[in-house]
């Protein structure tokens, strides 16, 4: 196989592996940092991750933050614990909506262990829609919430035994 065979070969099957991530590939990846940060409870590099102008719903957020101060408030909160923190998605996808806006959606769980007892906060919901400015993927938008309880069972009348 001469050179130019090789050549070719090689970049077909980089093409076919999926070594060329799309955007939606590139900015979950991105977004994933926000697991591993939270982790370190390094809340400002945490809220750096989100844009200038994002607009933000924490967990525990009463009003809707858009400001980086604001954004770097909460997490220093959220985060300004002792006690280890685990955060461990349960699942995330993501849509291009174009090549430079991706929407993650999934769900996450926060677990710390407090005396021998593990307390969970989850699962939560979440969103956030990542646009790259410049060559970094940037969160401009994020909302995350509890999970709603399941609806209780109906209870059963005679008729329906």
């Amino acid at each position: 196989m001469g050179t130019r065979s090789k050549a070719a070969a090689a970049v077909l099957a980089l093409a076919c592996s999926g070594a060329f991530a799309g955007p939606a590939e590139d900015a979950q990846a991105a977004f994933s940092e926000f697991f591993k940060l939270f982790v370190s409870r390094n809340h400002a590099q945490v809220a750096a991750l989100f844009a200038p102008g994002a607009q933000f719903y924490g967990t525990n957020s009463m009003d809707l933050v858009t400001t980086p101060d604001g954004v770097l408030k909460y997490f220093t909160g959220a985060l300004d614990n002792p006690v280890p923190v685990q955060a461990r998605p349960i699942g995330l996808t993501a849509t291009a909506l174009s090549d430079t806006v991706v929407l993650v959606a999934g769900s996450w769980v926060s677990e710390r262990t407090v005396d021998g007892k593990l307390n969970s906060s989850g699962p939560l919901r979440m969103t956030a829609v990542m646009q790259k400015r410049g060559d970094r993927w940037a969160v401009v938008q994020f909302h995350n919430s509890r999970q709603p309880a399941p609806p209780a069972a109906a209870p059963q009348t005679p008729a329906s035994r």
